[in-house]
């Protein structure tokens, strides 16, 4: 377990090593989520891809408030300080966005993500991204809050060991998202409300796009929209799953990753779009 920082906004852990010539994997939580949240994953993981994850700033019990700073430098970090490298990032929810930023970020100046940062390919799970600035309207402001109590919500739920009543979901969730407090809620807003800005029509690193058919948080349309709109990109739809599929459908979710895998020397997703 690597930390940086005497706040360890960072947490870096090892869940899993790989065998002879596997490829090394960085997972990335959302917003008010953690760690935990790729648990199913890591049991289900394909063979010989050695799993880090990244215990973020934002993470469920993280730091209440950082001083402003780019999101994305704590993604850049991760990757930095992940020992032997990253070969794929694994990103879920606001972690997508993020993601997003830093890579259309570097394209726009010219800068090569496989060069400076090692990454070979790129994974986002139930992303957020809209096309166009008109696509958000003011009469839906109130209800980015209530998405969010859904996301912390549907997070429980998928790491619950046993059933839960719907009320006890409900408080538990809500105080989730007071520990979290309104910075990050209010950073998540300011990076999503930017995605129609973002020129992610320049990213050539391979991408697939996995989203859940039942997805209340982060439409899947989005993310079939997102990989319409990325250079070099595909897109899968679990079905039965929510904004979580790594850990609701783990086996089908680690398929997908296999399969991506397994086109990265040719430099392009797998063809086709389910």
């Amino acid at each position: 377990m690597l930390r940086t920082g005497d706040a360890e906004p960072l947490v870096l852990r090892r869940r899993a090593p790989s065998g002879e010539a596997g490829r090394r994997a960085l997972l990335l939580h959302g917003l008010g989520s953690s760690e935990s949240c790729w648990d199913a994953f890591v049991a289900h993981r394909p063979p010989d891809l050695e799993l880090w994850t990244a215990g973020l700033p934002w993470r469920a019990g993280g730091t209440y408030a950082v001083a402003e700073r780019d999101d994305t430098a704590w993604i850049t970090e991760a990757i930095r300080r992940t020992p032997g490298g990253v070969d794929v990032v694994i990103a879920h929810s606001y972690a997508t966005v993020l993601l997003l930023t830093l890579l259309t970020g570097m394209a726009a100046a010219g800068r090569d993500p496989r060069e400076e940062l090692g990454i070979q390919g790129v994974v986002l799970v139930s992303p957020f991204y809209r096309q166009r600035p008109e696509d958000f309207t003011w009469a839906e402001l109130p209800g980015f809050l209530d998405l969010l109590r859904l996301g912390a919500e549907d997070g429980i739920l998928a790491r619950s060991r046993k059933p839960l009543a719907a009320d006890l979901r409900a408080e538990m969730a809500e105080r989730s998202c007071e520990q979290l407090g309104p910075h990050w809620v209010v950073r998540h807003l300011h990076a999503y409300l930017r995605t129609p800005f973002l020129p992610v029509g320049l990213v050539g690193l391979p991408v697939h796009v996995v989203t859940g058919d039942q997805d209340p948080i982060a439409p899947p349309d989005e993310g079939a929209t997102l990989a319409a709109r990325l250079g070099n990109a595909s897109i899968e739809r679990i079905d039965g799953c929510a904004h979580t599929p790594m850990a609701e459908r783990p086996d089908r979710f680690s398929l997908a990753v296999q399969q991506f895998l397994t086109t990265l020397p040719a430099g392009h997703p797998p063809a086709a779009v389910n």
